[in-house]
């Protein structure tokens, strides 16, 4: 027996159910569907399906296709056929920017990684940053402007600009993405004062807009708050998911991450309290959560403002306020844990709650001395009035009016992401002339008089400025593919009436940055990939006079809802946001953090509210779902329903992003539009909606269930003080037969001896660092060329993914607690999969990885029976060449693929190989240092999901090496090895998680 209590983890309600179903699931050897191929086939014909990629295995199997190739006529000087260069630049996203580093391959990016030297990144990044390099390779892309759908040239739209807005006096309604790039907002300022009569409103339907004009009620002013994590003890996220959804998540995980790190008992950590409706990737991190309706959040962050009150000074607006939360106990725990913890504490919401919470939120951190220590408020100069919550509206009304002629619309998609009741596609036919810069012939391109296709931000000049506020350049990386242009030579276009490089309007703009010595400060800067200039200054703040009449005003005028509705909540997706990713293969595949679904969006609520509408809960194996009608009134939707334990009771809650329309092949009919449940009046939530069944079902590819094994003791966790009272729990908490002093158990086979000279790989995974958020996932099918096979293959348990993030609940269904753990290819010394494979295919290699040999398997897939942790990936079909059929332009796609990984063709097992090809490049660049080692440094070699982690998680390097940070890491006392019981002694071993509950609340 183990000396430490094993708790009881469960994946789904089906897998906690344990009913004849899931027995039947697990006593067979392969996963339904998994054995036999649907498709007309069966094993009986497997090798006659595969023809001759079985006949030419030592061919075919990992050959790329014929590609006929034109050599240099005059080589670069800097490019060497083989070697990938790296290039620094930033990602645009929304009003700030992230620094990267992007690797070249003779020209074509193929990774990003992060910039160890930028604030917003410091050498990680997020899903939409590792993704973003496949949007590049987008054959859906637009190829050209277009006017009323008819195909144009630019000089043609440049013609038209020449003459159109030749008159300054033109009405001309501009709406825009949220943009931090000094150039834009330099071109911006330009464009409203050449054309005096025109109005611009800055829309994102998830954005900064609420948050502003929430600190500008507080304080009197536009500020961004910049919440340190790492300067924080104690932490409340009240719907603010900062490690997914966050505007600077990489930032805030690591600074998070790092304030929770633990490497001896005498270590500290914070702590972390989540109030919120959904069960978000934050909220499953919690070391306690609280589940409540999101149309309840205003009365408890005013009821926790109450409480303050009395023992903090600043909070008069909030004295005498008393609802139904006031005697909540989480309320006074909470008050007194905060001001405990004055100047050092952090209290965020979600940026789509309304301004006046924000306004309340800001109050208690000014009051708490948060202000100017933990959270920094910032002033950026370019949050003017166009990012008020309602300017869109008022570009709406004015072009009702009769107000404006022209309608420019850059970046963005508001007709289908704008209020509903706006009904933005019949502005569109109202005025004039309508223009949108767009990267596809989306929604609101099909209306608008003139398109003109975008720029990718790898194909253009431009710059940004991180979240903090900090400038670095966007430097292109290759020549636009389809001649696209970027935001700020679209505006130059409109305001001189010619073409202009944006190379020299960037430089332009940084002129006024860099006074002296430009040209070689400029290639620094370029080089470097930041400016070494100071960001934002940050603002001392006060509360303004009129704050506490505006609070007061909307909690008494907010709607009373009976506890007993129903409430709609409309949130951002973690994996698609708004939709813009939406034609993004990898994203759509990727399971969410917490549902674990791909290809779709549910209606998710809780377990009590399931069985109120008649939701049948699911038996182990279907993959069918009860569809529900939700209606608001105004729209009406009907979409699956998923019981997602931890979500508040009578409380529904969809995400946006799906449900488009000819945009391409991987975002068209995927999912249900939310969209049109969005209203200026009830952007966030409907606080009573009706409900009912649909009477059919729905098919939802779901990874939730897949890959089980079978009860094993994987995840491990305590608290921080059961920690301190046993070390070594994690190690203790499973029986070894024969392990003496932390050693290996006896062997019954001759052990494996590797060579002295050789590295010998390790990897180390902190599950009390990792939050589950899935860049790994991404970063490493961006590396290694995983393909995307759909949502018909994922739902026959087919996923192809290399690593995968398993989510545990643990406790009651209604309110449980959740783990998050990474499984990659163990690596195990032992190796199960080595001792059945029937050709050699899988082998060790003398620095100790389990390697697959493509050219030798015949597709047997004894291996993947045989390993007890399913990590091991069996290509049914020949994926990438069916992803290169549809389109008629496979070079394209090709583009997007990592030279130095090979192809996989159809019936071969693919597997985590620790990133060999890095490795490999290491040794290579050692020897040629060294003259004879190829022993790289420690800290040489980072696999890609390593380099992805936004919470460095993952440790990896030479465990032969005393001194290597992974030796270091591995003796740590939470170490300890998955189904070490085995004997198999797995490479990759895993690091407890800790949890820091507040004694009042356990």
């Amino acid at each position: 027996m183990s000396k430490t209590e094993q708790k009881t983890y469960w994946r789904s309600l089906e897998d906690l159910s344990r009913n004849d179903a899931y027995k039947e699931y697990i006593s067979r050897e392969f996963p339904e569907d998994a054995g036999e191929l649907k498709d007309g086939y069966s094993r009986k014909n497997f090798l006659q399906i595969m023809g001759a990629s079985v006949a030419l295995a030592g061919l075919a199997a990992c050959r790329k296709p014929v590609q006929k190739l034109l050599p240099y006529h005059e080589q670069p000087e800097e490019i060497v056929a083989g070697i990938p260069l790296q290039y620094a630049s930033t990602i645009p996203v929304k009003d700030s920017g992230i620094g990267v580093l992007i690797t070249a391959n003779e020209g074509r990016p193929t990774k990003i990684e992060g910039n160890p030297d930028h604030p917003g990144s410091r050498g990680a990044t997020g899903i939409f940053h590792q993704a973003s390099i496949l949007d590049l390779y987008d054959v859906d892309r637009s190829r050209s402007p277009r006017q009323n759908g008819e195909q144009r040239s630019w000089g043609d739209f440049v013609s038209f600009a020449q003459q159109h807005f030749g008159d300054s006096s033109r009405r001309v309604a501009f709406v825009s993405e949220a943009s931090g790039s000094p150039t834009f907002n330099r071109m911006k300022a330009e464009a409203l004062s050449r054309f005096p009569n025109a109005a611009w409103a800055t829309w994102e339907a998830h954005g900064p807009q609420n948050v502003l004009s929430g600190t500008e009620l507080a304080f009197g002013t536009k500020l961004r708050p910049h919440y340190r994590f790492d300067r924080a003890d104690v932490v409340l996220s009240l719907d603010y998911d900062f490690m997914s959804l966050a505007p600077d998540t990489v930032r805030s995980n690591m600074d998070y991450a790092d304030h929770r790190r633990v490497s001896q008992t005498s270590d500290s950590m914070s702590r972390l309290y989540a109030v919120e409706t959904t069960l978000s990737v934050t909220g499953s991190n919690a070391d306690h959560r609280l589940r409540i309706k999101a149309s309840e959040m205003p009365a408890f962050i005013a009821a926790l403002g109450a409480a303050l009150s009395g023992s903090v000074s600043g909070l008069d607006a909030f004295s005498g306020i008393s609802n139904d939360f006031s005697q909540h106990s989480w309320i006074s725990v909470l008050a007194q844990e905060l001001a405990d913890n004055s100047g050092n504490s952090i209290v965020a919401a979600g940026e789509d709650h309304a301004p006046e919470v924000h306004a309340m939120v800001a109050a208690i951190n000014a009051a708490l001395g948060n202000a100017g220590s933990s959270v920094e408020y910032l002033e950026t100069g370019f949050h003017d009035d166009s990012y008020n919550p309602n300017a869109l509206a008022g570009i709406a009304e004015g072009i009702r009016n009769g107000d404006f002629d022209t309608l420019v619309i850059i970046g963005g998609n508001p007709v289908f992401n704008a209020p509903a009741d706006l009904d933005f596609a019949g502005l569109i036919d109202s005025v004039e002339t309508s223009i949108h810069l767009s990267s596809h012939i989306d929604e609101t391109s099909r209306l608008t008089t003139w398109h003109v296709n975008r720029a990718h931000y790898l194909e253009y000049w431009g710059d940004a400025t991180s979240y903090e506020g900090v400038a670095s350049v966007v430097q292109p990386l290759i020549r636009p593919l389809f001649d696209g242009k970027s935001e700020a030579e679209f505006l130059y276009a409109l305001i001189n009436g010619e073409s202009g490089e944006g190379y020299d309007i960037v430089r332009e703009t940084w002129s006024d940055v860099i006074t002296s010595e430009f040209n070689s400060r400029w290639n620094e800067v370029v080089h470097n990939g930041i400016h070494d200039g100071e960001g934002f200054p940050v603002r001392s703040v006060s509360i303004a006079s009129g704050m506490a009449a505006a609070v007061s005003d909307y909690l008494a005028n907010l709607l009373p809802s009976s506890s007993d509705d129903i409430e709609l909540v409309v949130r951002a997706d973690t994996k698609l946001f708004d939709g813009r990713y939406a034609n993004n293969g990898w994203l759509q595949e990727l399971p969410d953090p917490i549902t674990k679904i791909t290809w779709d969006n549910v209606a998710a609520m809780s377990p009590a509210t399931a069985e109120r509408l008649g939701v049948r809960a699911r038996k182990f194996g279907e993959t069918d779902y009860d569809l529900i009608t939700i209606e608001t009134g105004d729209a009406s939707v009907t979409m699956p329903a998923w019981i997602l334990p931890g979500h508040a009771d009578n409380s529904i809650t969809v995400s946006t992003g799906y449900g488009r329309t000819n945009i391409g092949k991987v975002a068209d009919d995927i999912g249900h539009d939310t969209f049109v449940f969005r209203t200026t009046s009830n952007m966030q939530v409907h606080p009573a909606v009706s409900v009912s069944m649909a009477g059919r079902t729905y098919p939802i590819a779901c990874t939730q269930n897949h890959n089980q094994m079978e009860d094993r003791p994987l995840v491990r966790e305590a608290t921080l003080e059961e920690y301190r009272a046993n070390p070594t729990f994690a190690p203790d908490m499973v029986y070894v037969p024969g392990r003496q002093n932390g050693g290996n158990p006896p062997n019954l086979f001759n052990d494996q001896l590797f060579p002295s000279h050789q590295p010998q790989w390790g990897m180390a995974i902190d599950l009390n660092a990792c939050t589950g958020c899935g860049v790994c996932t991404i970063a490493c099918q961006s590396e290694n060329n995983i393909p995307v096979i759909g949502k018909r293959e994922v739902v026959r348990n087919r996923e192809m993914h290399w690593i995968r993030i398993d989510r545990y609940y643990m406790g009651d269904q209604n309110d449980p607690q959740v783990v998050h753990q990474p499984i990659p290819c163990m690596h195990c010394e032992q190796a199960p999969c080595e001792m059945v494979c029937p050709v050699a295919a899988t082998t060790h290699s003398d620095d100790g990885l389990n390697q697959m040999t493509y050219n030798q398997c015949i597709g047997t897939r004894y291996c993947s029976n045989n390993c007890p942790f399913k990590v091991r990936r069996f290509n049914f079909f020949n994926y990438a060449k069916n992803w290169l059929e549809i389109d008629e332009d496979p070079d394209i796609i090709q583009m997007a693929m990592n030279p130095d990984v090979s192809v996989r063709f159809r019936g071969v097992m693919e597997k985590c190989t620790y990133c060999v090809q890095r490795i490999n490049r290491a040794k290579i660049a050692t020897k040629n240092e060294t003259g004879n080692s190829i022993k790289p440094a420690d800290g040489t070699v980072k696999t890609a999901c390593q380099q992805a982690c936004p919470s460095q998680a993952i440790t990896f390097g030479d465990i032969s090496d005393d001194e290597s940070i992974i030796t270091q890491t591995k003796r740590n006392d939470r170490n300890y090895v998955m189904l070490e019981e085995l004997n198999i002694r797995p490479r990759t071993s895993y690091l407890a998680k800790l949890r820091n509950p507040n004694s009042q609340l356990a």
